[in-house]
């Protein structure tokens, strides 16, 4: 059982390290045993406490769950963190690999990018359109810049 727990652990922390290290994700707090919960909070997004983005933000992370599920990656599923919609990963089975995790969270960032850019271009606001445009500026860790 040991040997188990902690295959577990080492896999819920390598994906506690994946969510810490990208820009574009919040950590909702330290890996335990019942999950780790995480949130997609693009890079510049991150200071907007308005309703309307985080009602955004809040869909963003459900479709983004929607959309891995679809793809059978089913580990992740959707939750509440203090009233906002959030990502909650369970390994319950030592039977998962450390790829599963790597390619879960590069599915989960590609969604992420994918639902942001869709949403942002169709509900864009004047002041938005300025935190899109400091977006797409930035690169994250899973896209490749040709600058």
């Amino acid at each position: 059982m040991t040997g188990a727990f902690s295959e577990v652990s080492a896999l819920t922390s390598r994906l506690h390290e994946l969510v810490s290290e990208h820009p574009d994700f919040e950590v909702l707090g330290a890996p335990t045993l019942d999950g780790y919960c995480f949130r997609y909070l693009p890079n510049g997004l991150v200071e907007r406490q308005d309703p309307q983005v985080q009602a955004l933000l809040d869909h963003i992370n459900e479709e983004i769950v929607t959309a891995v599920q679809r793809e059978d990656l089913s580990l992740v599923r959707p939750t509440r963190v203090d009233g906002r919609v959030a990502m909650r990963m369970l390994i319950e089975s030592d039977s998962v690999l450390l790829e599963e995790i790597d390619t879960l969270f590069e599915a989960i960032a590609r969604w992420g990018q994918k639902l942001k850019t869709e949403f942002i271009r169709r509900d864009t606001t004047p002041d938005m359109e300025v935190h899109q445009c400091l977006n797409e500026s930035h690169s994250s860790s899973t896209e490749v810049s040709a600058i």
